[in-house]
């Protein structure tokens, strides 16, 4: 607030209506060195002292000097004292604030300091005013400051959010992209092993009529085989719809699949609601990490529920470039220190170890538990 440029005016003003008087009393030298001592240390306490201990020994010192000054080199005293009422409303301490409020009114009204008691009575009137406006303009820079603060807050809560849709969207379209994947692959194994099989059995079915009418000379032979190299053609082409309609990339999220049946049937014979939130990569776990994960994940979740008497988990399942990031995060009742004596925990950490990664587990009682677990990715040499 005291760094406003109206304020700034104001003290400035005060410094040069005060070279004026001192001037005019013929007292130059000693006049334009207090002022060039007073103007050093308003600066000063303006704009580097910013503890209340130190800006309250910079207007201690303006304190002693000022009467002083104003006797041997004149000046009217309410000149000396703006700047110290405006740096009045920058301490915090309410107790040294006060004080120096009643020092402040008593040199103002001194007949000595002032000249005069009507010349007491005046500065108190333009103290008393100057202190209305600036406890007015205080109050409005606090509200300013706090208008701010709320407005940041706003603006930072809109980011978060923003940025919460924008990953929540790109959760979304994972969770669409690998459910078309995984239908795309039920598809085309179940026309597979249905239409497949049937047109298979059909072949040999008239394989078998054929060789029994060859033997017979019957006319069937001719009709027997045409019609098995036509199912034999129509067989053809179902394998080739087959291949097209199989994702090719469905065996990179085989082992996500995998880790999602074990939170589905845990969910369905524990009664336990699990939360899944999935992010598509541009790469997959293989077979060692796939294997390790899900015994870590039946263990995980088995502990959730023995241990912890959790209801509610909450999964989230994360590729980055270069790492595959699990978390899992219960309701449970917790644990203030986590000790891994059991053999659970201990064979959670040895096989992420052995694909060399790393887990970070956190609890607080009431709070549940938290485990976080980060795979390297495999690159192929």
């Amino acid at each position: 607030m005291r760094k406003s440029k109206e304020l700034l005016l104001l003290r400035y003003l005060s410094f040069f209506i005060l070279i004026i008087q001192m001037f005019s009393n013929e007292v130059k030298v000693k006049g334009l060195v207090f002022i060039l001592l007073f103007l050093i240390n308003n600066n000063i306490r303006l704009f580097y002292l910013k503890s209340d201990l130190k800006i309250s020994l910079s207007i201690i010192i303006e304190f002693l000097c000022i009467p002083i000054a104003c006797l041997n080199l004149g000046g009217n005293i309410i000149f000396c004292l703006i700047g110290i009422v405006i740096d009045l409303f920058s301490l915090k301490n309410k107790i040294i604030k006060n004080i120096f409020i009643f020092i402040i009114l008593v040199m103002s009204i001194s007949p000595i300091l002032a000249k005069g008691t009507e010349n007491g009575i005046i500065n108190l009137l333009v103290i008393g005013v100057l202190f209305i406006l600036l406890n007015y303009i205080q109050k409005l820079y606090d509200t300013k400051l706090k208008s701010q603060k709320l407005y940041d807050k706003l603006r930072i809560s809109e980011e978060k959010l923003i940025e919460a849709n924008k990953e929540l969207e790109g959760y979304l379209i994972s969770i669409e992209e690998l459910t078309l994947l995984k239908e795309r692959n039920r598809i085309s194994r179940e026309i597979h092993d249905s239409v497949g099989h049937a047109l298979s059995t059909a072949m040999i079915q008239l394989s078998a009529m054929e060789a029994v009418a060859k033997k017979e000379n019957s006319t069937l032979e001719i009709m027997a085989k045409n019609l098995r190299d036509f199912i034999n053609e129509s067989f053809q082409d179902v394998k080739r719809a087959v291949r097209e309609i199989k994702p090719e990339e469905y065996h990179s999220y085989e082992g996500i699949f995998r880790i999602q049946e074990v939170c589905r049937n845990f969910e369905k014979m524990t009664g336990v609601k699990i939360k899944e939130t999935i992010s598509k990569g541009e790469w997959g776990l293989n077979s060692k990490q796939t294997s390790h994960l899900y015994r870590i994940t039946q263990e995980i979740l088995s502990n959730s529920l023995r241990h912890g008497k959790a209801d509610r988990i909450r999964v989230i399942m994360n590729f980055t470039e270069d790492e595959f990031i699990i978390s899992f995060k219960d309701n449970g009742i917790g644990i203030e220190n986590i000790e891994e004596k059991g053999l659970g925990l201990k064979n959670i950490r040895e096989r992420i170890e052995e694909l060399g990664g790393s887990v970070f587990m956190e609890s607080k009682l009431n709070e549940g538990f938290f485990v976080k677990i980060i795979v390297p990715r495999e690159r192929e040499v």
